[in-house]
């Protein structure tokens, strides 16, 4: 039985659930799980998958399938009982424009109550699972690097943002792999190899893991190759070998339902039958256990090294370069003429643009007269998207609030006379939204990871931003990131909680070390005199912990915007 609803809400599509399952005779009393599919191309082919696997694993499955960019905003629903949901029941949500920024929402009021979460991302992870809306309420988090557009990038920020329940079907590919080559391992006489090769398909996770679990397994250094057949049509592992004093284990996949094995000894070889695994066969395993896979943590661990110095981020870009001007009006005033050329720019190259507006004095005064230097740079604002550095954690009206600080000035001109579309402009969430400060600064990352701002979690060295504007406080720090404050130190996600802030209000929302370092084009907007030992220290050696403004940089350019105050005590 299916039925469809639009333009309805979350709490319509549940009372809808319970008339379908009361006139169908069905209940929810066999449901082992939610599994939530976070779909962004093909839904029926991963909704096909979670059926197969709904007859070993009876659960309610929930696809999310938005459209962030239809014209009109709204939520169409379609239900599946019966024979159309196999063993389970299903939800298809399809959030049309500004709906898709409450997924969480909708997705709340139709989790089985008492039963664990499970996210499932068949493509486009996100930058940090956990720190997902959705990936945030569930016990297990399941993407797909190999179905990403850049698979071992997918895999590098996946170890970056990597937490306990996380996993990937690039190592449940590797399951049998793994199990044949431990039993051919096993094989007396036991001794380590003195060399072990993989070879497979370039830049497909499941061979990267593959030589980073025998590695990790072993000791031994492992050595990926390229395929070694011609013709071969198949994606992944296609042999692995184990040189051993005593001979050879060689592993090697023939065809797409059975592999050759080569033990010492025994040159002739066996057939064992292995076929390549189906969507439905990975996440029937996958829900099979909900504990966390502790071997895939310590695998990605061990294959991709962490970035444990934040200095990193900032390190190998142009160095800054100083203006000083009168006062903190022609601070603002420089700032924003330069910040337009450098959007106007950007939008001759590309879609849209992005700029990050700060809080503070200078910065306010900054927003105040970007649209007189927009319009000067010919700059069609309908195209920007806006975003925050950092906010302050407090009702959405309050003062102390950025956001607030340049409604009148900036936001409202944009949108009335330049015709800026009101989802371009990001505002990080406030307590009135509901949501708790470390459930607001997912919310927040998840806003960076669905427009593409997850760029500095796969490659370093690549821009999202186009012009990031920095404030300065005469402590050194920028965004919310102060000097020696444990939070400066979470890296893992794009946007974070800072609790006990040094300065009131205690607690915010702000971007981290490499999505801030993500920018073509960086401004740090300082005036006044009780700054100028932070700005001198500012222009140093890169040293985030004790000197935040001295660690965040553009690729392209970093300019310190400063008054003759704030520069006093500038070297030369």
């Amino acid at each position: 039985m299916i039925t469809t609803l639009t333009d309805t809400t979350a709490s319509a599509i549940n009372k809808q659930m319970i008339e379908m399952r009361e006139t169908f005779g069905a209940n929810t009393i066999g449901r082992v799980l939610t599994l939530i599919i976070v779909a962004t191309g093909d839904v029926e082919e991963p909704l096909e998958a979670a059926i197969a696997a709904s007859h070993e694993h009876p659960a309610r499955v929930i696809v999310v399938d938005a459209e962030p960019e239809a014209e009109k905003s709204g939520l169409d629903a379609e239900i599946r009982v019966g024979r159309d949901a196999g063993a389970g029941e299903i939800v298809i949500l399809r959030a049309r424009g500004d709906v898709q920024w409450s997924l969480d929402t909708l997705v709340m009021a139709l989790l089985l109550p008492d039963a664990p979460i499970v996210t499932w991302w068949p493509e486009n992870a996100p930058s940090s699972p956990v720190h997902d809306v959705l990936g945030s309420m569930s016990q297990r988090r399941i993407t797909d690097s190999a179905g990403c557009q850049d698979p071992l990038g997918t895999l590098k920020r996946l170890r970056r943002g990597y937490a306990s329940g996380d996993s990937d079907f690039a190592w449940a590919r590797l399951t049998r792999w793994r199990g044949l080559v431990a039993s051919a391992f096993e094989v007396p006489p036991i001794s380590t190899p003195t060399k072990v090769e993989v070879s497979g398909t370039v830049d497909n996770p499941s061979v990267v893991l593959m030589a980073g679990w025998l590695e990790h397994a072993l000791g031994v250094e492992t050595e990926v190759l390229p395929p070694n057949g011609e013709g071969v049509d198949y994606a992944g592992v296609h042999s692995v070998r184990l040189v051993r004093e005593d001979g050879t284990i060689d592993l090697t996949r023939v065809d797409d339902a059975s592999i050759v094995m080569k033990l010492p000894g025994d040159d002739t070889g066996q057939h064992v039958t292995m076929p390549r695994r189906t969507l439905a066969e990975l996440i029937t395993e996958e829900l099979r256990r909900l504990d966390p896979d502790e071997v895939y943590g310590e695998v990605l661990a061990a294959t991709y090294s962490s970035i444990d110095d934040t200095a990193t981020f900032a390190g190998g870009k142009p160095d800054p370069v100083d203006q000083v001007l009168s006062d903190a009006d022609a601070v603002a005033a420089a700032a924003a003429a330069q910040t337009a050329q450098q959007l106007a720019a950007a939008l001759e190259q590309r879609p849209y643009a992005h700029l990050v507006l700060t809080g503070g004095t200078v910065g306010t005064k900054t927003a105040a007269a970007l649209p007189a230097a927009l319009r000067t740079a010919g700059v069609d604002a309908s195209r920007l998207h806006l975003w925050w550095g950092d906010e302050r954690f407090v009702g959405p009206d309050s003062e102390e609030r950025n956001e607030v600080g340049v409604r009148e000035s900036l936001l409202a001109p944009l949108q009335a006379e330049a015709g800026l579309p009101a989802r371009n402009i990001h505002v990080m969430p406030s307590p009135a939204d509901g949501m708790s400060l470390d459930d607001a600064a997912a919310w927040y990352g998840q806003q960076l990871d669905q427009m593409g701002g997850d760029q500095p979690f796969r490659t370093r060295g690549r821009a999202f931003f186009d012009v990031v504007l920095l404030g300065m406080g005469p402590d050194g720090h920028i965004a919310s990131l102060f000097p020696e404050h444990p939070d400066q130190r979470q890296v893992a996600a794009s946007a974070i909680g800072v609790t006990d802030s040094p300065k009131p209000p205690a607690e915010r929302i702000s971007l981290t070390w490499p999505v801030l370092n993500s920018s073509r084009h960086v401004a740090l907007l300082v005036a006044g005199g009780e700054k100028a030992e932070a700005a001198r220290d500012g222009h140093q050696d890169i040293n985030p912990w004790q000197v935040p403004a001295s660690a965040v940089r553009g690729l392209e350019t970093t300019t310190w915007f400063l008054d003759a105050a704030a520069s006093g005590q500038l070297p030369g």
